[in-house]
């Protein structure tokens, strides 16, 4: 398996750990067994946004943020 299918493979485990309610995640990695227990669903959408990140790195892509910003003109 790459690096990228690792990486695909725990973002759908945390993906599917978010939508369950689940705060414990078993990840399965080049024969490896971990196990981590997150303490909030913002802690598993960090890592979900880091795997995205480390995901884009990889495959030569960047990943942007607009932040958009309103000024009342007053």
């Amino acid at each position: 398996m790459s690096a990228i299918d690792d990486l695909l493979a725990q973002r759908a485990a945390l993906v599917a750990a978010r939508a369950s309610g689940e705060f414990r995640v078993l990840f399965h990695s080049g024969g490896t067994r971990r196990e981590v227990e997150y303490r909030s669903v913002a802690e598993i959408e960090q890592a979900i946004a880091a795997i995205d990140r480390d995901i884009a790195t990889l495959q030569g892509r960047r990943v942007t943020t607009i932040l958009p910003y309103y000024n009342k003109g007053l």
